[in-house]
């Protein structure tokens, strides 16, 4: 027991020596280098994680994040026993980490690390309702699907884990989401198949591992069941654990708004429904399958009589529900002038309309709350004469489903000030529509739920500061109310020399983004630069519409000078992203998430376009509701919250260049606000030291040119 609390206390700066000249990394990592920043976040790191609290480090790129944290974490876990769980942002760092990192991580340490990706449970094929589904063959009628469910089986049983990513199969959502594993269908121990179930053997290997690898939704989700239930020693979403490290801690915000906000759609809602009683196939559906098996087990009621109660009643909930939706479509229709688009409820709670909506959704709630009764007495019946039934199982899942909708619609049309953002999203042709609500703040929930109930927190990115200061996104995260030197911020440097790599280039002679003639200059300004640098460059977009309409306008000039375009949209992220590395002549249109996740070193990616400075767009309604809430606070709206927010996503950005040291671009601004405007000095004292290029395309193409290919020609004459 001594010798285990003093390897417990074994100091960071005694583990940073580990990646120190002539060290075990350098050993047993090829290329391994000693970065001074990396040591530095390794010791701040390994302080957070032993003494606990809230550590927030930016280390800008090439400092080695994934090491710094990832060996003071399996130290941690290994020495003391104490879970650790790594959230990320995105599935590519997730695999980097499990496939890469931590297992350089053990090398380095010497010993076994055991560690393990954990997914949610809706990853994991149910087997057992597999073969439910299988064995309904011979009852229901034929079905499209029917040739997915064999697939499904046969792949079932090659499959190393059971779980979506390993699905090589095109299968329908619908179908997937009938036979996953879910938490209220599962028989648990009295399952037969649970010596095979796949999410049983996941769950028993992230028991037995140390560091744990999730994404923030599934983070979030564990972390908001722990403080309803104020359970923070046994099995929620995840095992239990006390310290957590977020990657990619520049989304957390974003991520948490979802997930603590509420969702319900127009076909998410008669998708609930047909789980009961499917609309295009009248004799089949579970609510037909329940009343047989407890006609068969009573042997008194036939199966017919026992449906008959629920039908009309789903019937009913699905064309009130329908109904309600028409008329939420109808309502802000005139307010979105034919466009897609989202619109808060207060721009119609006071038009005559929102009288109906309102009701409508509430009646709906009621229909759908009506037919969990009789789904209940049903699932009691079958319940009380077989303890061990599936369909029961079933009926359960789909009695959470029928509630869910019921609270969904009560908080939604909410005329309480609860302090939530409340909108509706319209596709074009109205078909697609749904309400929506987020948290105006998730500061305090963070609090509670994250950095005031764990012992400690390590948030890190290569984007948090801005001006070399936390105080926008400690604010925002809600980690500035821990107490005293329970916060503790580091600012890292990347270690590359932007200097020599790089060079920032801004447009000056183009029109101001705001105005009219910025449209139609745009076209020209992307083609010129994407030939002068030959390709080989990531254009980013603001806003979709921008993207398509520039790209429609472009695409054929550059095929003509030799150059391939490709397009978010166009193919899986993961498929365009290997396309443009191993295509040295492409060029890469994409908007939102391309800002952030692409890694690509080398010659592939020598130019970032950014199209204009990334504000947010002031009429979506959750930043409207909070650019209102920063003035009620006396506060201007433009510089404590949309500036800020800008700055972070332009850093965003620019970090998609330089990812190895011996990378060489040029970051090209098609925005003359950046060196035109006062607040641009904010975006430019965020970056890395860079010389800046300002002069008129033309001739901001021909230096480009002569930067990434010296000795070149022009080739812009």
């Amino acid at each position: 027991m001594r010798e285990r609390k003093e390897a417990a206390e074994r100091d960071p700066a005694e583990l940073a020596a580990l990646l120190d000249a002539g060290g075990p990394a350098e050993r047993v990592l090829a290329g391994f280098e000693p970065r001074a920043p990396q040591l530095a976040m390794l010791r701040a790191v390994g302080e957070a994680l032993r003494d606990g609290g809230v550590l927030l480090v930016e280390a800008g790129t090439g400092v080695g994040k994934s090491l710094a944290y990832g060996l003071p974490a399996a130290e941690l876990a290994m020495r003391r026993g104490e879970r650790v769980v790594i959230s990320t942002g995105t599935i590519n760092l997730q695999e980097q980490l499990i496939g890469k990192d931590l297992p350089a991580v053990a090398r380095i340490l010497g010993r076994e690390l055991s560690f393990v990706l954990v997914k949610g449970r809706h990853n994991y094929l149910c087997r057992r309702r597999l073969a439910d589904r299988l064995r309904q063959r011979v009852l229901l009628e034929p079905s499209a699907q029917d040739a997915q469910v064999e697939a499904l089986a046969e792949w079932a049983e090659r499959s190393a884990d059971g779980s979506r990513s390993d699905l090589d199969l095109p299968i329908d959502e619908s179908l997937w989401q009938e036979l996953c594993s879910d938490a209220d269908a599962c028989l648990r121990r009295k399952c037969p198949h649970r010596p095979e179930c796949f999410l049983a053997e996941a769950r028993r290997q992230a028991e037995q591992a140390s560091v744990l690898v999730v994404n923030h939704h599934l983070l979030f989700a564990d972390l908001a069941l722990r403080l309803r239930l104020e359970d923070w020693q046994h099995r929620v979403v995840l095992p239990n654990f006390r310290h957590a490290i977020l990657d990619e801690g520049h989304e957390i915000e974003k991520v948490a708004s979802a997930f603590f906000g509420h969702r319900l759609t127009r076909i998410g809602a008669l998708r609930t429904l047909g789980r009961l009683i499917p609309a295009h196939r009248a004799q089949a559906g579970l609510a037909a399958e329940l009343g047989a098996e407890l006609a068969s087990l009573d042997g008194v009621q036939p199966a017919g009589r026992l449906r008959d109660p629920l039908a009309p009643l789903v019937a009913q909930a699905r064309e009130a529900f329908s109904g309600a939706f028409d008329l939420l479509a109808a309502a802000c229709a005139p307010q979105l002038r034919g466009r897609a688009g989202k619109l808060r409820l207060e721009a119609i709670r006071a038009r005559p309309e929102w009288t109906a909506v309102r009701e409508a959704f509430l009646a709906a709630a009621s229909r759908a709350e009506r037919a969990a009764v009789e789904l209940e007495r049903i699932v009691d019946g079958v319940e009380a004469l077989s303890e061990d039934s599936s369909r029961a199982a079933e009926g359960r899942a789909a009695l959470r489903g029928l509630h869910e909708l019921a609270q969904a619609c009560g908080r939604l049309v909410s005329e309480d000030g609860d302090e939530h953002v409340r909108w509706s999203e319209l596709s074009t042709d109205g078909r697609r529509i749904a309400l929506a609500s987020a948290p105006l703040s998730v500061g305090e929930l963070l609090d509670r739920a994250l950095f005031g109930s764990l012992r400690s927190t390590v948030v890190t990115s290569a984007t948090l500061s801005i001006d070399g200061r936390f105080d926008f996104l400690a604010s925002r995260l809600g980690a500035d109310r821990q107490a005293g030197e329970r916060l503790r911020c580091l600012q890292l440097d990347s270690p590359f020399d932007f200097g020599s790599q790089a060079r920032l280039a801004v447009a000056t002679d183009g029109p101001d983004p705001t105005g009219p003639e910025y449209e139609s200059w745009l076209p020209t300004a992307v083609r010129s630069v994407v030939e002068a640098s030959r390709g080989r460059a990531l254009v980013l977009f603001t806003a979709w519409g921008a993207l398509s309409r520039t790209f429609e306008l472009v695409r054929d000039d550059l095929e003509a000078a030799g150059i391939e375009p490709l397009c978010q949209g166009t193919a899986p992220r993961d498929r365009l992203l290997t396309r443009f590395r191993e295509d040295e002549s492409s060029v890469l249109f994409g908007t939102q998430s391309f800002w952030q996740g692409v890694d690509v070193i080398g010659p592939s990616l020598s130019c970032v376009i950014i199209q204009r400075l990334p504000f947010d767009v002031p009429d979506e309604p959750l930043i409207q509701a909070r650019m209102e809430e920063c003035e009620k606070r006396g506060q201007s709206a433009f510089s404590h919250f949309m500036l800020p927010r800008a700055v972070l996503r332009f850093k965003q950005g620019f970090g998609r260049l330089i990812r190895h040291r011996a990378d060489r671009g040029v970051v090209v601004v098609l925005d003359r606000r950046l060196l035109g405007r006062s607040y641009g000095k904010r975006f430019l004292a965020s970056l890395p030291e860079v010389e800046i290029l300002s002069a008129p395309l033309r001739e901001l193409c021909g230096e480009l040119a002569a930067f990434l290919d010296p000795g070149s020609e022009d080739r812009t004459g």
